[in-house]
């Protein structure tokens, strides 16, 4: 009996563990939103890099569509350069203007910008 309730408390800790990971992968769709209205104007509406602004920054801001930019970026690397901003480029901080969630959104949906493999 003490070996069925052990498999029942794996069972129910890797249930917790899975809906932790599904709550922290972000929504795309409200990504979007917050990628429109506070990342589109350096990085352009098709993440490229070639917004309005981006064109004239120095370094020039990121291309998302780039596969080389995403040989080294993970969930992790991106939300620390939303939350801190880049320095030495025109990259600003967001910390004060996202919340946890929305950059979680944002992150989900730089991703949609990742080339196929």
């Amino acid at each position: 009996m003490q070996a069925h309730g052990v498999r029942i408390q794996l069972a129910g800790m890797a249930l917790v563990f899975s809906l932790v990971g599904v709550a922290q992968a972000g929504d795309a769709k409200k990504g979007k939103m917050a990628y429109t209205s506070r990342c589109s104007f350096c990085h352009g509406a098709s993440g490229k890099g070639d917004g309005a602004a981006g064109a004239v920054l120095k370094p020039p801001a990121t291309n998302f569509t780039n596969p080389d930019f995403w040989k080294t970026a993970t969930p992790d690397t991106i939300k620390t350069v939303v939350e801190n901003g880049k320095p030495g480029t025109g990259m600003v901080s967001f910390k004060t203007s996202l919340n946890a969630e929305q950059i979680d959104d944002l992150i989900a949906y730089l991703q949609t910008f990742k080339p196929q493999q």
